[in-house]
């Protein structure tokens, strides 16, 4: 007894005097959930109109540019900045340029070729990519200076760009999910002008990709057109195709790791996990070449040993106290969502220039890396089997005393600025009356209040779509499909396999047949889809398979990816002339047991709700 006395008095000193400990440093941390609770927020705006928090547009000028421009850094070295989503460095070779990266797509490349030629006559000869998301202006450079380039990248970049178009989804049958959370994400179902009006976008127009045809491992060094580089590719920073590059004779470096602002360790849009370590040792790796230059594809240049090397140590700093503090807490038994509290930024660090919170959060970064390390799973078992959400949000508003009592408490907490709790709140009662527009209205008001506030603007833009969503003024969609030439680029098998998730099991239970797929057009072989019971399984090549099928479908390429994506119903796909099958009953039958692409392409329509 006396034992277990002495261990309850010990653990309340300790709590309390960490506690006391907490409350005497707490003016040294950040508190960004602060703009959501209640905090004072001075507000500017965008040309356009859209309002947002005066910080965000004051950190942003630390890193980028009030105008763009072009520089020279040192000889046959410029950096050209501020033009575009991302920046470009150019390199003088001994028979032509060498440039690092070619934009979102072929209209920024053209302009881009434009920039050059006031400071270059020569052409373009050699490409470097340093990942996957700004590889897609490359064909405006085939077509000013012919196809005989070299293309330079990563090993993985191709196959990135292929499965999911540089998104870097970690399942690719995802990738329809990831680019309308990416429209999102960048602002694109947000007004032109007005209080929303959206923030200065990177997506883009034509696409423009040509393939990476020399790929580069990590430390290989290589003379490019006579000029000596190394590349470095086994450092990540927000895909995993990343190349570093290093002039040992200029001593710098062009990186997409230092970036304008802290790591997007998390993007709300979805990819594969972005792990902080391997985005530090990038950093550490840069540091540690002792750069006199820094070419950064996001960020202003940076000259000088030691400016170069403030921002390279503090930058790597704030990443590993992220990871590190995360780590700390999940070994103090937080919660996911209690980490978000836990991890706060020490002021010395989060004021450094390039670690504003201006893009994305802080507050989302830890519970991604703890569902990494261990799941979604807090250890708070007493949620482990929680009641269906609509039945939660049902009793909710039943304990708060009926919708009237949540509404009244809702225009109280959105005068007082508790938005964060204003939404969530709001966001019961819409599950509750989803057709309700006081209740609706209620939510827009707290998501928009939130857009206005929040630094970042990655989260500006979810919340202020969700609130245009809730007043009826856009749809947010659920997935999104571009045109049959996105399916044209893959090999038959490749969305043929991916059409399988689509299976209802509804209509599909009790059910067992196979269907034969050729694609006329291509040397793909005979494939198969095997429906048994709520389960499609692919077959690469049927004459290897066990068992015979029940029909077949022989098609074009450009039939398969006018259906695969919503151009074409399924009636439509089977009048056509250039598709021929065993049986039109069986095979429309067979194919609907899967779910259709709804005609606005953002949704498919359940296959039990068209029998």
């Amino acid at each position: 007894m006396k034992k277990f006395i002495l261990s309850v008095v010990t653990t309340s000193l300790l709590t309390a005097t960490a506690a006391i400990a907490q409350e005497k440093n707490a003016s040294n941390f950040t508190y960004p959930q602060g703009v959501y609770n209640g905090e004072v927020v001075n507000h500017a705006t965008y040309e356009s109109g859209g309002i947002v928090n005066a910080k965000l547009i004051e950190k942003l000028a630390l890193t980028q540019p009030e105008a763009p421009y072009v520089t020279k850094v040192d000889d046959g070295i410029w950096a050209i900045v501020g033009y575009h989503w991302g920046y470009k460095a150019v390199i003088e070779g001994e028979n032509g340029l060498i440039i690092y990266d070619t934009g979102d797509d072929i209209e920024e490349a053209e302009e881009i070729i434009t920039l050059i030629k006031t400071f270059s006559d020569k052409p373009i000869k050699t490409v470097i990519y340093s990942h996957a998301h700004y590889a897609f202006g490359t064909q405006a450079i085939v077509d000013a200076y012919g196809d005989d380039i070299t293309v330079i990248g990563h090993p993985a970049l191709n196959a990135n760009i292929l499965e999911s178009g540089g998104l870097g989804a970690a399942i690719p049958e995802l990738s329809p999910t990831l680019l309308a959370r990416t429209l999102e994400q960048f602002s694109m179902l947000l007004p032109e002008e007005g209080p929303d009006a959206k923030a200065p976008t990177p997506v883009g127009k034509t696409k423009g990709f040509v393939p990476v045809n020399t790929p580069v491992t990590h430390g290989q060094a290589m003379t490019v057109d006579g000029v000596e580089m190394v590349f470095y590719t086994d450092y990540d920073s927000d895909t995993n195709d990343q190349t570093i590059v290093y002039l040992p004779e200029s001593r710098t470096v062009l990186n997409n790791h230092l970036w304008p602002t802290f790591p997007n360790v998390y993007t709300l849009r979805g990819s594969v996990y972005r792990d902080p370590t391997d985005w530090a040792g990038g950093i550490k790796l840069i540091r540690d070449l002792n750069p006199k230059h820094l070419i950064n594809t996001h960020s202003v240049n940076i000259s000088g040993e030691e400016n170069v090397q403030q921002a390279l140590s503090g930058y790597y700093d704030a990443i590993m106290y992220l990871y590190d503090q995360t780590l700390r807490g999940i070994l103090h038994g937080k919660t996911p969502e209690e980490l978000r509290y836990w991890v706060q930024m020490p002021k010395d660090l989060a004021e450094q220039p390039n670690n504003l919170m201006a893009y994305g959060e802080l507050s989302y970064y830890p519970a991604y890396i703890y569902n990494y390390a261990l799941g979604w799973f807090g250890r708070d078992t007493e949620v482990l089997n929680r009641i269906a959400p609509d039945e939660q949000a049902q009793k909710i508003i039943e304990g708060f005393g009926g919708p009237k009592a949540v509404k009244a408490e809702l225009k109280n907490t959105l005068e007082t600025k508790q938005y964060a709790w204003s939404a969530e709140l709001a966001g019961y009662l819409v599950k509750v009356m989803p057709n309700d527009q006081e209740s609706r209205q209620l939510l827009a008001d707290a998501m928009r209040q939130m857009g206005y506030n929040t630094e970042a603007s990655i989260p500006r833009s979810y919340y202020l779509s969700k609130a245009l969503e809730m007043e009826g003024k856009i749809h947010i969609p659920a997935i999104m499909f571009t045109g049959p030439e996105s399916v044209l680029g893959f090999p038959a098998a490749t969305t043929v396999e991916q059409y399988r998730v689509r299976l209802d099991p509804k209509v599909s239970y009790g059910e067992y047949q196979l269907l034969a797929i050729e694609m006329g057009d291509e040397n793909s072989g005979v494939m198969g889809m095997h429906v048994r019971s709520g389960v499609a399984e692919f077959i690469t090549d049927l004459s290897q398979y066990s068992q015979k099928p029940d029909m077949t479908i022989k098609m074009s390429m450009d039939a398969w990816a006018g259906y695969f994506v919503g151009d074409i119903t399924l009636d439509e796909l089977l009048v056509r002339k250039d598709v021929k099958t065993s049986d039109k009953t069986d095979v429309k039958r067979f194919f609907g047991m899967f779910d259709q692409v709804h005609p606005s392409k953002a949704a498919l329509i359940p296959a039990s709700t068209l029998q």
